[in-house]
């Protein structure tokens, strides 16, 4: 069914998002500088377009939302968003890049991608204003489902099983493999290459953080049983830190250079031989046209950078 513009406007999306954000017709009232009643009006002629109910009115709880609300929230916030980004684009002509664009990086990768990418893409495109934020991938994921993040780094984690969530798409930016994590006075930490044969008899410390369980399956696969997982954490810094002091390898796909640890105990990385491959380094953004237009071009300067070899990749 075609809606006509007069029966849907930006207005009503923002009332409608202030209540879903702040639980509270008198609160988004307040934030919108407007009466409740039209707040209220403006709800209940999106049911009425919609012919669904987005949200029950209940005191003193205030406002909640029902499953469809819940739903239209998440689209009515990138709409919103998206129309706020085409605005200050054309407001700040002829600079296409200007405006804030909001990005997310995957916790673990963001020391190694995130200062060397924001260098660049500040020095080409000066007149945009970029906020980050790092954490876990479903977390980014959620954020830009609600149009919190314009797009966001990780490793692809949804490779294996298939289920990119809908209306995102990957972008990918290059290959990682899992490499391994020697104390640099160890015997193997001059090598270029290591093969999993000789790591059979040395204690392992094993970083268990998704996604990187996920892909040193492989690998533990040739060790297993016979390898001798000494300490166990999910922890980056601890294992380096555990690793650095002698007391096992350790196997990661982190674009991190191997560098030193918390300590200031140095560290060696060594490539396998034959080479497993990790997790792809990818962008994730929106799919269709709904995009802040710097997402283009801080994926230009992301790719730029991968062909320099940098964006992390000490490989």
């Amino acid at each position: 069914m075609e809606i006509a513009m007069t029966e849907f406007s930006l207005v009503q999306l923002r009332h409608f998002c202030a209540v879903a954000e702040l639980g509270s017709i008198a609160e988004a009232a307040r934030s919108r500088h407007v009466a409740a009643t039209a707040v209220s009006s403006a709800i209940t002629a999106l049911e009425s377009v919609l012919g669904t109910r987005l949200c029950v009115r209940a005191r003193p709880r205030g406002v909640s939302l029902t499953p469809a609300g819940h739903q239209f929230y998440r689209e009515a916030k990138r709409l919103v968003r998206a129309a706020d980004d085409l605005v200050r684009t054309h407001r700040h002509a002829p600079d296409a890049h200007a405006g804030p664009l909001s990005i997310g990086v995957f916790g673990p990768v963001s020391p190694a991608i995130l200062p060397g990418l924001l260098t660049a893409f500040q020095r080409s495109h000066p007149e945009t204003k970029v906020e980050f934020t790092t954490g876990k991938v479903l977390d980014l994921v959620e954020r830009m489902l609600a149009g919190d993040l314009h797009c966001f780094f990780s490793y692809n984690v949804f490779s294996r099983t298939g289920n990119m969530p809908e209306g995102l798409v990957a972008e990918d930016l290059y290959r990682t493999q899992l490499h391994v994590v020697l104390a640099a006075d160890h015997p193997l930490a001059g090598r270029k290459h290591v093969s999993i044969a000789e790591l059979i008899e040395e204690p392992m410390v094993l970083y268990e953080s998704n996604p990187q369980r996920a892909f040193s399956e492989p690998a533990l696969g040739k060790l297993h049983p016979a390898a001798k997982v000494r300490y166990r954490t999910s922890d980056f810094e601890l294992m380096r830190a555990l690793v650095a002091r002698g007391m096992g390898y350790s196997l990661i796909m982190n674009p991190m250079p191997a560098g030193a640890s918390y300590e200031g105990l140095p560290l060696a990385r060594v490539a396998l031989d034959p080479p497993i491959a990790g997790s792809s380094l990818v962008m994730i953004r929106p799919a269709g046209q709904w995009q802040h237009p710097g997402v283009r071009a801080l994926l230009d300067v992301a790719r730029g950078l991968v062909h320099e070899g940098g964006l992390g990749i000490s490989l």
